[in-house]
């Protein structure tokens, strides 16, 4: 027997004539490929014994007599077929009838083989062995394809639930974005004695780099530019920390304030976020910044740079001077001391800070580089700061092409009136 049959099969025979019906039973009941013999005297009877069966042990094949009163073999065949649990039940016709057309009609009815009486008793078994060979390989096909349906179906309610939780981060980084957003300076903000112009894009949909600028006093304006180092989610939590403690300048929990209200000294700021940052430590990052404070009356920046790009300031005339004077990142030892540097701005200069993002985007295995961003800068000195912004980052975007950003970029530009 074929190692498809892998176990014992479960036959029906109807045929009206006992003695018909006893020798298929004697001959077919000693093989022991045999699990149960059904017996059925009438297409009737056959229905009966199919229904009856369904519950307990299914019918593998049906040996069916043609000539049959009341009800015909050939009206059976048809009847059986028209029921969907038994369609794949073999049919083997049985009869003495051998015209041709007798043998057509059966198939077409849905028989699947035929054998002519007188019964031979090696043909029978050969053509039993083969329909329950079919059955056996149509029971495997179905079983494995619900296996595969099953699995299918599992995988769609995997897929939808996978879909389902990458649409809530979707609108969970969405919203993310939203508030990091919501942490930039008011694009209209202004304050006499200087002019602000700012670009700020992260490469995903959140980011590491942070900017801010607000009033510090009657004669003073704090600004900070942070750059985390990696981007994405954890990046943009420790930016957004950073912020906030840098931005809580009239609670208690302030750092850039005194308790008597008068402005820290920058190196005192960026010294005491170090330590508050590396208390709550977990992980290995850190991040540049440059912390500033203008004084509007004395037209002076002092600021502190801590491991961040270089400070940029630019003359009326468009001459560039580089500042790099600084210390390592903020979070990398508490051993670490900032410094407070000092500028005097002449009027019309323009301080301009920017991440590493500009200075770093590649287009191929090329970087933009410092030349040609300064390139920019001084190419835009003659438009007002907004413009100049605008100018300096299309430039950036013109030569980056198709690339896609691989960091954040953000660029602040001040103007000394």
């Amino acid at each position: 027997m074929s190692k498809h049959v892998e176990r014992k099969m479960n036959l029906l025979i109807v045929d009206d004539a006992p003695d018909n019906l006893l020798l298929l039973e004697t001959i077919l009941e000693t093989h022991d490929f045999i699990n149960s013999l059904f017996l059925a005297g009438s297409a009737a009877e056959a229905y009966d014994k199919l229904a009856q069966a369904q519950q307990d042990a299914p019918i593998d094949l049906i040996l069916m007599d043609l000539m049959m009163p009341e009800i015909s073999g050939i009206e059976a065949i048809k009847a059986i077929r028209s029921r969907e649990v038994y369609r794949d039940v073999p049919i083997l016709v049985v009869s003495a009838r051998s015209e041709t057309n007798a043998l057509v009609e059966a198939f077409e009815a849905g028989a699947v083989d035929y054998l002519i009486k007188p019964i031979n008793e090696e043909e029978l078994i050969v053509r039993v062995k083969s329909m329950l060979r079919l059955k056996s390989e149509t029971d495997h096909r179905k079983f494995h394809e619900k296996e595969l349906e099953e699995i299918a179906h599992e995988l769609d309610l995997k897929n939808q639930a996978l879909q389902n939780m990458l649409d809530e981060l979707h609108d969970d980084l969405e919203a993310a974005a939203r508030m990091q957003r919501s942490l930039l300076p008011d694009p209209l903000f202004s304050i006499s004695g200087f002019d602000f112009a700012w670009y700020f894009e992260p490469c995903e949909t959140i980011g590491g780099d942070l900017l801010n600028i607000f009033p510090a006093g009657e004669n003073e304006v704090g600004f900070f530019i942070i750059d985390v180092s990696g981007h994405g989610i954890q990046s943009a939590m420790l930016a957004v920390s950073a912020h906030r403690m840098l931005s809580a300048w009239e609670g208690k929990n302030g750092i850039i304030r005194n308790p008597d209200g008068t402005m820290r000294s920058p190196d005192q700021v960026v010294n005491e976020l170090n330590r508050e940052f590396l208390l709550q430590k977990n992980n290995y990052q850190y991040f540049t910044m440059i912390y500033g404070v203008l004084d509007r009356e004395k037209r002076t920046l002092s600021y502190c740079r801590a491991g961040h790009t270089p400070l940029v300031v630019q003359g009326a005339d468009g001459s560039i001077k580089v500042f790099e004077e600084g210390n390592i990142p903020v979070g990398l030892s508490e051993d670490s001391s900032y410094d407070r540097f000092q500028i005097e701005l002449e009027p019309q200069s323009r301080l301009i800070l920017f991440s590493d993002g500009i200075t770093e985007a590649r287009q191929d295995s090329c970087f933009f580089g410092e030349e040609r961003f300064f390139d920019l800068i001084r190419q835009s000195r003659g438009l007002e700061i907004n413009d100049a912004v605008k100018a300096i980052i299309a430039g950036l975007k013109a030569w980056t092409s198709e690339t896609p950003l691989a960091d954040d970029i953000t660029l602040l530009i001040i103007e000394a009136l």
